[in-house]
């Protein structure tokens, strides 16, 4: 029978000097926390065509928190409320968590959490 004699090393496998940090994946279409700009034609832009989220003042009828989605169709409309100072925006949207249908809404803009 052969025995040989089996060195080990001593260095660690598999470890580099500079380890590689992986960052989750992140999407560059969704805007939390956003800070939409007040420049009325911008903010048409920007608003045009995207899903937004909205948090209402009083409580939805549609769903049980005051969080309710919408898809902008069209900006109609940029005002200022003059009693209270609120950017407004009067567009046209369609409602998925009201089966689909066109309306015409006031949203504040400041109320406006998510823009996808």
């Amino acid at each position: 029978m052969l025995r040989k004699k089996l060195k080990f090393s001593k260095k660690p496998l598999a470890l580099t000097p500079n380890p590689d940090i992986l960052t989750p994946m992140q999407t560059n279409t969704i805007t939390t926390n956003l800070t939409l700009p007040t420049n009325p034609v911008q903010l048409a832009s920007a608003l045009t065509g995207k899903t937004v989220h909205y948090t209402t003042k009083k409580d939805s009828s549609v769903t049980f928190d005051r969080e309710r989605v919408f898809k902008v169709e069209s900006v109609e409309d940029v005002s200022i409320s003059q009693s209270t100072g609120d950017q407004y925006v009067n567009v046209k949207i369609i409602d998925p968590q009201d089966g689909g249908q066109e309306k015409y809404r006031n949203l504040i803009v400041n109320r406006i959490s998510t823009v996808v």
